[in-house]
């Protein structure tokens, strides 16, 4: 049983230029249509997933409705918590942080949490627990998934088996806005998932 899948990080939002995870913007006018414009190029889905950011979910339960495909909204899938980071211009954080600065935490993930924030083993751990939840129910559907860079850059980690503490993948992989990543997933006799990233 073979199934597809076409994760699409969402466009610029009206915060361009700032740190968003939980801080919820909206999209600007253009970055909807060019989203909406990505979402319709892709083969027709029977199913659309979107983080619950209005970034995201605005666009996609539009897509899903003109297409009259299902749509859910999945918590799991909104981006990292960056606590007192989140919402602040990437500006005012490399000025202002220390002890950690923001500058730790790129270059260190693993070991550095934003203040107030979401460490990496526990949004590695909901992405994860997540994927497992996802892929226990096998099928052979389309599916379009809307979510964000970081939760994209966390499952390439993932589908790829990198050492979880050992590899920056925050910087190994660069998720540009409305970017497709596409996943052909293989489930066995026993209903093993295999996924395998498609360039």
């Amino acid at each position: 049983m073979l199934q597809t899948l076409y994760f699409v990080r969402h466009t610029e939002t009206t915060l361009s230029g700032k740190l968003l995870g939980q801080t919820d913007p909206p999209l600007t006018e253009q970055s909807q249509n060019q989203l909406l414009k990505t979402l319709h190029s892709l083969p027709k889905p029977n199913r659309v997933l979107s983080s619950p950011r209005l970034r995201c979910q605005v666009v996609a339960k539009a897509f899903s409705e003109k297409l009259d495909a299902e749509f859910t909204v999945v918590n799991a899938l909104q981006e990292m918590n960056f606590g007192d980071w989140d919402g602040k211009s990437y500006e005012w954080l490399w000025q202002h942080t220390c002890s950690p600065s923001v500058g730790d935490f790129w270059q260190n993930p693993w070991s550095v949490t934003p203040p107030q924030g979401e460490s990496m083993a526990c949004f590695n751990s909901r992405i994860k627990a997540w994927w497992r939840t996802f892929t226990s129910q096998s099928s052979d559907d389309t599916i379009v998934i809307v979510t964000h860079g970081g939760v994209m850059k966390q499952l390439l980690a993932h589908w790829l088996a990198l050492p979880e503490g050992a590899i920056n993948h925050l910087n190994c992989f660069e998720v540009g806005y409305g970017k497709v990543i596409q996943v052909s997933v293989f489930y066995d006799g026993q209903g093993k998932a295999w996924p395998k990233v498609v360039f």
